[in-house]
């Protein structure tokens, strides 16, 4: 039996401090945000960091957190081209030309946009977000008869898409929701395709190969395209992916969850797949705050089960701890994940009060 589901009366929601955390982390995102791009440590600002701030502004109805972002991202990231119009460059950096679109980021943006949309009732945000989705499937082609996916990036230097594709940068839910608000009646065919992509990658216990490579089969005939390099398996990934396809079968998303309980005690970034098994890849027993808040938002969108509610109630206290860390010790300035996890921990602490575990 794991310790903390002992009683319910020693782990309990410290609502106040989650109250305190998330008004610091809110505060600190919109400071800088008013000091120019918020860029990390090598100077970039990447468009996935900005989506995540965005949809956080709409998560949390802070109108003015999500207008900075979007005003970011309209001067410097949608890019007009001849061939895949309106997809968003996944980096910015004053001087620096742009070199190539990201598929996660065009479409996560999209997403963000669209809540924007659905909260606000602005125009032009079902406009923008419609936009980059549609710009979103120029990036994909059909595996086969069944299967539809969407590559990595268009390079505007070699006018060419990339090689591979990783599955996390598939999202069939926020492909179909777009899809339903427009009426668009190929955007909902190809979100149901690209699950029908996204499945054929799943391992077992919540987990999905990274990436799929058609050039593999060239190499390999008998392979079927999917794989994880030296078989590593990030959790964030899976658990995102599972998530992804929630609405078409949720089947991965309760065997992640499942998993992360049963592994107390061994939990890491990242897992190893050997002899049918995952083995953590570092005795650390930690998984960063992208991860915690991945996971309770997985709990909630399954409809908070109650046999999962005390590792939640548990997790909770984590994560406080670990936004603490955030705001106390870290900055954009040494931790290149900065806005990305703390922008998703303050959606997660939102909604752990709004709704309770």
């Amino acid at each position: 039996m794991l310790f903390y589901s002992c009683s319910p009366v020693i782990y309990r929601v410290n609502h106040s401090r989650l109250r305190e955390l998330e008004t610091k982390a809110i505060d600190e995102i919109k400071r800088r945000l008013s000091l120019g791009l918020p860029s990390r440590p090598n100077g970039f600002c990447y468009a996935i960091d900005l989506a995540e701030i965005m949809q956080t502004g709409v998560e949390i109805g802070d109108s003015s957190m999500f207008s900075s972002a979007y005003e970011i991202l309209k001067k410097h990231y949608i890019i007009r081209d001849s061939w895949i119009d309106s997809s968003i460059l996944w980096r910015y950096k004053p001087e620096v030309e742009p070199d190539a679109s990201g598929t996660a980021e065009t479409i996560h943006c999209a997403h963000a946009i669209f809540l924007a949309y659905k909260k606000w009732k602005k125009e032009e945000y079902k406009r923008v977000s419609y936009s980059l989705a549609r710009a979103y499937l120029k990036h994909g082609y059909m595996i086969d008869s069944n299967r539809f996916i969407v590559k990595n990036y268009f390079n505007y230097q070699t006018r060419t898409l990339s090689e591979n594709t990783y599955l996390i940068n598939q999202r069939p839910d926020y492909l179909y929701e777009i899809g339903l608000e427009n009426n668009d009646s190929e955007m909902l065919n190809k979100a149901k395709l690209m699950y029908n992509a996204i499945i054929g990658g799943y391992v077992g216990n919540g987990f999905f190969y990274s990436i799929y490579d058609v050039g593999v089969l060239t190499v390999d005939p008998g392979s079927s395209g999917y794989f994880s390099p030296n078989s590593v398996f990030p959790l964030i990934s899976s658990v995102d992916i599972a998530t992804s396809i929630k609405g078409f079968n949720d089947k991965p998303a309760w065997e992640i969850l499942k998993f992360f309980e049963n592994n107390f005690g061994r939990w890491s970034d990242f897992y190893v797949y050997n002899n049918g098994k995952f083995i953590e890849q570092e005795k650390t027993n930690s998984v960063n705050l992208a991860v915690l808040s991945a996971m309770i938002d997985l709990y909630f969108a399954l409809g908070k089960p109650k046999a999962y509610r005390n590792l939640i109630v548990y997790l909770s206290q984590i994560l406080a701890d670990k936004v603490n860390v955030f705001l106390t010790s870290l900055s954009p300035e040494n931790l290149d994940s900065y806005y990305f996890e703390l922008a998703r921990a303050i959606r997660t602490m939102r909604r752990i009060n709004e709704n309770g575990i």
